[in-house]
């Protein structure tokens, strides 16, 4: 009878602590988990700048052997649509880290009508508009993302043709190097959503009291 009662006032007593935890850490809890969701985006980055490293020597291979040696550059050809299909998989386990995380950083939404200082709360709905805003540019990435892995492919094709004619490899190159700067735009655009957000989000933790310094 003594260990049950102790077991139950130990559910007693862990219930009122659950009870006491304030909307500003819950949203903290929140947010940090949904850092760790995007574990998996970060896990991809290398592996990433691999393979653009690898099909870059491909292609530059292939320049090298000029038109002519047509089985050497189909082979190598074939080699860099893998290559193109293995970074698609990566850019993919991104989005669906990216997605998670921002699913789980919704779940503030509940929480900040809970906030009862005015500024704290006004600093949620910041953070939750910046965080839409984030998502959005990752969108746009991911977006460019495999569009220019749709212009490689089709150089890669074209060079699987023996009759290529070298003004229609150029137009693709061309086409190719304009979506690049597309990947570069919407790049620039993610990273500085992310600052902003990483700034406002300790800015939160201070002025709710809360004393995280949490690496970003």
């Amino acid at each position: 009878m003594k260990k049950q009662y102790i077991a139950i006032l130990i559910f007693i007593f862990s219930v009122i602590l659950a009870g006491c935890t304030s909307p500003e850490e819950t949203i903290y809890e929140i947010i940090e988990a949904s850092a760790q969701e995007e574990k998996v985006f970060e896990d991809q980055q290398k592996p990433i700048a691999d393979l653009v490293e690898e099909e870059k020597n491909l292609f530059d291979e292939i320049i090298a052997l000029g038109l002519k040696e047509f089985e050497q550059i189909s082979t190598l050809s074939n080699n860099a649509l893998e290559n193109i299909d293995k970074r698609e998989e990566h850019i993919n386990k991104e989005k669906e880290s990216i997605s998670s995380s921002y699913d789980e950083f919704n779940k503030i939404v509940d929480e900040m009508e809970k906030i009862k200082d005015a500024d704290l709360k006004k600093q949620a709905e910041d953070l939750k508009s910046i965080m839409d805003e984030r998502y959005q540019a990752y969108e746009e990435l991911y977006t460019a993302n495999i569009n220019v892995l749709a212009e490689d492919r089709k150089i890669y094709e074209l060079l699987k043709d023996e009759n290529l004619k070298e003004e229609d490899l150029l137009a693709q190159i061309e086409a190719r190097n304009e979506t690049y700067e597309k990947v570069k735009e919407a790049n620039e655009k993610f990273n500085e959503a992310t600052d902003k957000f990483n700034e406002a989000k300790l800015q939160f933790y201070k002025d709710s009291g809360l004393n995280i310094t949490s690496e970003v």
